[in-house]
């Protein structure tokens, strides 16, 4: 099967001034494959988000490669860019911050259908719908971020995510602000759409048991590299590195 996406040695150094340069990402190289669900663990500053940002291209790698569907996007601009924004979609940790205050979670969810060029009544529609599938009853579109919970705001983000159909999903840190009983909502919510879409997901997390519920494969990042890889069971049962087993120690 041909990954659907591939990262193939990417690196970012943050340059600090006068203080020592910091490599965030050292030539990270991994494989994500249609309907996988693969999950990065590690440490706060292990350069998980790091990584994801020059996926999405929020950030620029400063070397390596990003192949989607064997397609180089390493360097895409301009209109070429924003079709890729259309095909892999983030999610992130504070779901509130990543809407605008002033417009409706409907508004958020259905501007990137009224840009591709929907007209305004078929991407209410449209918006109803995405509600309905993450959860949310159809009036939460007439809602503002802050009039929700941070669990049916970040039901929303999936849903604003979702409008794009993407054939990729990056859940940066998606669950790790909600209880528990939200967590396993999402969780199966997420199941859920990988199973009707055939979508791929990127789950960053640094919670070893929700990942090891959820996830097919599971990758470790230690000081910005990939230190550890395989199956969820054989890399919190039987951890190869030091690191791995400080981790699952810590959550035993």
């Amino acid at each position: 099967m041909e990954p659907v996406l591939e990262v193939k040695n990417l690196t970012k150094i943050f340059k600090r001034g006068g203080q020592e340069d910091l490599a965030a990402v050292k030539n990270v190289s991994f494989c994500l494959y249609p309907g996988e669900i693969l999950g990065i663990v590690g440490e706060s500053g292990s350069g998980k988000s790091t990584a994801a940002r020059m996926i999405t291209r929020l950030i620029k790698a400063d070397s390596g490669r990003i192949l989607l569907r064997q397609e180089d996007i390493t360097e895409v601009r301009g209109k070429r860019l924003r079709q890729i924004y259309q095909r892999i979609q983030m999610v992130f940790q504070s779901p509130a911050a990543s809407f605008d205050p002033r417009r409706t979670l409907g508004d958020g969810i259905g501007e990137g259908l009224r840009n591709s060029g929907i007209s305004r009544q078929e991407a209410r529609r449209q918006v109803r719908e995405l509600l309905l599938r993450c959860g949310l009853k159809e009036e939460f579109a007439g809602r503002y971020p802050h009039e929700v919970s941070g669990g049916q705001c970040q039901r929303a983000a999936i849903a604003r995510a979702l409008a794009m159909q993407p054939e990729i999903l990056i859940c940066d840190e998606a669950t790790s602000a909600l209880d528990v009983t939200v967590q396993r909502q999402i969780v199966e919510l997420l199941t859920q759409l990988r199973k009707e879409q055939k979508m791929a997901c990127l789950f960053i997390c640094h919670d070893l048991a929700l990942v090891q519920n959820f996830c097919d494969r599971v990758l470790v990042m230690y000081e910005g590299k990939i230190v550890e890889e395989g199956t969820p069971d054989e890399v919190i049962m039987q951890p190869k590195t030091e690191y791995t087993r400080t981790l699952v120690e810590a959550v035993l």
